[in-house]
């Protein structure tokens, strides 16, 4: 089959593997699938060629699914990839992406997902052999508008004009698009149009087979009016059934004309015989070449050829005079008498049948440069890809210097950073000539006098554009002496500047300083990097540390620390709330604080300060002026404004005295300190005991997690293949056994979601907030399948909890109702009569006394359609938070009642943070 799509399946699940196979095999008849059990068994069968498209898993023995997509795209950068796995996460999908995965697919209940991926595969291949196909059009296109320097016309039996190339408006003044559609007779002179027509109706009617359309002189006519004397060569051919007939047109009054162009042409212009021996080698051939024209004919021109282009060459020779290929366009290198190669563009067109000709015409262009830059490009691509890995700006600085020595011959190149004080541009990278040529290193200090090597590099660092002078020892620009001669100097925004020099005046091209101009946006990019990365390693460090501090005053010290260390933030003030104090206390300043602005005070809910606002509304706020508000230090100094709360504990605030100065990255890491003062905060606050319980309960969570990725991984894929399996047996036979496995199945799948719940979400609740308890009973009512049955919502309760257990709790209670109570059972919520929690009944049948103890036990279920675990994951929500909560008779409607106490409700908090 034409358009068969070969798809090498990698899976360690041998079952799932042959199921998800022939679902793929089944949804599209195109599709053949390979299976391979793991990474290093799919890339030998790719080493093996055939392949139109990968499908992996990602947790597998060996290379995982990434390590596997980046083996193979270091083997084949476009080659269709699906990562088709179970383990979904944002984590896994980002690398996926940053790796070049074609197309992200996870694993999941049901056989609908076979379709869904079945036509991902489909589009990305076609697509991939779409752009393949589309290259190909575009490469035979540009083979055509190369063609022969004659002009060209196809005309029809009826002498209509069908196709004319660009060389008609040369000679006829008449553009090509002008020309199409009209009678031929346009292009002549009135006296002859009567005698042309005679003539090929003559011929169509086979009149006069015998006629001799070659190199027939006949008189053309301008557009402007003039006759132009010709020489018409006419062939016939056949398209779509109907004749065709095409004319080669010269203008023979330029052949002495066309003589003295080729005596004088850059270009070679050689002419061969069928052997390849030259007849005709223009005067050119010794100016790029070294050859005197006369000492090469008889010579056989492809022994001047590159042994490595040769057979190239020679098959494209063949071809053009076997008729299989015309016109053909070969790079080659051409030896020049000196031994060395010259690397030329010869376009070869057959002329033995040509009468005045009768030889091979080739015209030969010198590329060198052309090849050059493509060369030097390439070399950057190179380079430029490296930077994207380097981890220091040493190692970074470094390859960019070696790069413009290499590519561009900048031997004397340099990158100099902007210092810590602001006033030099200093030294970090140096080519291996400049001390050489530079008795000591170069560096250049603010301020230096006009004319001067300094004023000239500040002036580039400051400016938006690179500069670039070709002769400095002419140039007015500078009155220092300098060993360099040719320069670029091109600002690094926020770094410093890149001094791409050379020793040679005039030594770079257009190219060079394009090249140096995008080495030198790559180098920023690679330095803004590594000082993002190096930053947030750092503040890793500085987070760790924070962790060790014995009191709040000491983590807020390290705070201050971090801040203008590692982030580089210089007025820095941590605050603490202190409810004895009646608002947030400064506790820790930057010294810059102290030298800036006025002592600091504590901050009230009263006193209308933006720290405050921010603290209260627990969200990042920044300001780019605070000039333009009503802040308390306006008048100070301070313009830029940063304000992070740290939880309930208090405010980081960050500032600077120009305006507008922090960016994404400094909003971002500056959030990562906060968040790290919370938690120092936080953990300052647990006693011994606590950090005990908080390590035993991390080891249980690993455990957990352990058991929960088995379940994830080990028992959905089984589950999986079994669905697969039932599905496939419908297509076999139709039983009633197949709907009862199928509901076994789907049942496994609620077990398996529930059993996961209770192993993932642990016995402890860390984090809660006020949240209205109707508010979330209403939606938790929208999240699960009621069926006709009623909610009644009785109390406007308001509870610290964590929303999201809190959620799982009503709902699973919920869905007990239902479940045990039939489709119109009513529900009512509603809070206790002592304020101490909540309660959930209903109208159905109740829970006898004797079996109150054991609901809330693991798989415990009357119910058919229940998996047994609702119930324990109430009590596990409930314990998580300190709840304790009960079963019994609900009064009024009779039914079941669970009853929540020990619910930390709004009121009471409020008590409690009062005392």
């Amino acid at each position: 089959m034409r358009d068969r799509i070969r798809v090498l399946l990698v899976d360690d699940d041998p079952d799932l593997a042959e199921v998800t196979g022939s679902f793929l095999e089944r949804e599209d008849e195109r599709i053949a699938v390979e299976a391979a059990p793991n990474a290093t068994v799919g890339l030998e069968r790719l080493d093996e060629g055939g392949i139109d498209c990968v499908v992996s898993d990602h947790d597998m023995p060996g290379p995982n699914g990434i390590e596997f997509l980046e083996r193979v795209r270091e083997r084949d950068p476009d080659l269709p990839f699906v990562l088709y796995t179970g383990k979904g996460s944002e984590t896994v999908a980002s690398e996926a992406i940053s790796a070049g995965v074609t197309d992200y697919l996870q694993k999941g209940g049901g056989t609908e997902k076979y379709e869904i991926l079945a036509n991902r595969i489909a589009d990305a291949v076609m697509k991939r052999r779409a752009e393949r196909e589309a290259e190909r059009t575009r490469t035979h296109l540009r083979a055509i508008t190369d063609n022969s320097m004659d002009a060209i016309v196809t005309i029809d039996a009826d002498s209509e004009i069908r196709f004319a190339n660009p060389a008609v408006e040369r000679l006829f003044g008449y553009a090509p698009s002008e020309l199409e559609g009209e009678p031929l007779t346009k292009l002549m002179p009135d006296r002859k149009a009567a005698d042309h027509t005679a003539g090929v109706e003559r011929y169509v009617s086979g009149g006069d087979p015998k006629m001799d359309w070659s190199a027939v002189e006949f008189p053309g006519q301008h557009r402007e009016g003039h006759e132009v004397p010709l020489s018409i060569s006419f062939g016939e051919f056949e398209e779509d059934g109907e004749r065709r007939f095409v004319g080669i047109i010269r203008d023979v009054t330029e052949r002495e004309r066309h003589r003295a162009f080729l005596e004088r042409s850059n270009d070679i212009v050689s002419a061969l015989d069928a052997d390849g021996m030259f007849q005709y080698a223009s005067p050119s051939v010794e100016s790029l070449l070294g050859y005197e024209p006369a000492d090469l004919l008889g010579e056989d021109a492809f022994e001047y050829v590159h042994p490595d282009d040769r057979q190239r060459v020679l098959e494209g020779f063949r071809e053009s005079i076997a008729g299989d290929a015309e016109n053909p366009t070969i790079e080659h290198r051409l030896e020049r008498a000196d031994g060395d190669y010259l690397w030329v563009e010869s376009v070869g067109s057959n002329r033995l049948d040509d009468s005045g000709i009768d030889g091979y015409v080739i015209n030969t262009r010198d590329v060198s440069d052309r090849k050059g830059r493509e060369e030097k490009l390439a070399r950057l691509r190179e380079w430029t890809r490296d930077l994207n890995y380097t981890r220091t700006v040493e190692e970074t600085t470094q390859l960019a210097v070696d790069a413009a020595s290499a590519i561009i011959g900048a031997e004397l190149s340099g990158i100099h950073l902007e210092n810590d004080a602001g006033d030099a541009l200093e030294p970090i990278a140096l080519a291996e000539s400049v001390p050489m040529f530079f008795d000591e290193q170069p560096s250049y200090d603010r301020g230096g006098p006009p004319g001067s090597r300094a004023a000239l590099a500040w002036e580039a660092y400051r400016g938006d554009e690179p500069l670039a002078i070709d002769e400095l020892s002419e140039s007015d620009r500078l009155d220092e002496e300098t060993p360099a001669e040719s320069l670029v100097l091109h600002p690094i925004e926020g770094h410093g500047l890149f001094v791409i020099s050379a020793s040679a005046a005039n030594a770079f091209t257009d190219t060079d300083v394009l090249i140096a101009v995008i080495l030198a946006n790559h180098l920023e990019a690679a330095l803004d990097r590594v000082d993002r990365e190096t930053r947030l390693e750092r503040l890793h460090d500085a987070t760790r540390n924070l962790i060790r501090a014995d009191s709040r005053e000491a983590i807020a010290e390290r705070v201050v620390d971090a801040a203008a260390e590692v982030l580089g933030f210089s007025v820095t003030t941590v605050r603490i709330h202190d409810e004895d104090a009646g608002g947030l206390v400064p506790v820790a300043v930057s010294e810059a604080v102290e030298a800036t602005l006025p002592e600091r005070e504590v901050f009230t809910p009263d006193g209308g300060s933006l720290n405050w606002a921010a603290y209260e509304a627990n969200e990042v706020r920044v300001y780019d002026d605070i000039e333009t508000l009503d802040a308390v230090d306006n008048g100070t100094g301070l313009r830029s404004l940063m304000i992070l709360p740290a939880g309930e504990y208090g405010t980081v605030s960050i500032g600077e005295t120009d305006p507008g100065v922090f960016d994404g990255t400094d909003v971002f890491l500056a959030k990562i300190l906060a968040t790290a003062a919370e938690t120092a905060f936080q953990s300052e606050a647990r006693t011994e005991r606590l950090h005990r319980r908080s390590a035993e309960l991390e080891r249980q969570n690993d455990r957990l997690e352990e058991f929960a990725s088995v379940v994830s991984h080990d028992l959905r894929n089984p589950l999986n293949v079994a669905q697969g399996r039932v599905e496939l047996a419908r297509d076999d036979c139709d039983s009633p056994h197949l709907d009862a496995a199928a509901g076994a199945h789907e049942r496994m799948d609620g077990l398996i979601s529930d059993l996961l719940t209770l192993a993932r979400e642990g016995e402890r609740v860390s984090d809660t907030e006020l949240v209205d308890f109707a508010a979330v009973v209403e939606s938790c009512w929208l999240n699960v399948d009621t069926a006709d049955a009623t909610l009644a919502v009785e109390t406007d309760l308001t509870l610290h909890a964590d929303e999201s257990r809190l959620q799982q709790l009503i709902e699973n209670l919920m869905r007990n109702s239902v479940e045990h109570g039939g489709d119109r059972v009513a529900v009512t919520v509603g809070g206790l009569t002592d304020g101490d929690g909540f309660f959930v009944a209903d109208n159905g049948p109740g829970i006898p006394p004797d079996d109150r103890e054991d609901v809330f036990d693991v798989g415990y279920s009357t119910s058919r359609e229940g998996t047994g675990f609702g119930l324990r994951i109430v009590e596990q929500v409930a314990t998580a938070h300190g709840w304790d909560v009960r079963v019994t008779d609900d009064p009024e409607l009779g039914g079941a009642r669970f009853e929540v106490h020990g619910v930390d409700v709004a009121e009471r908090a409020a008590r409690n943070e009062g005392r």
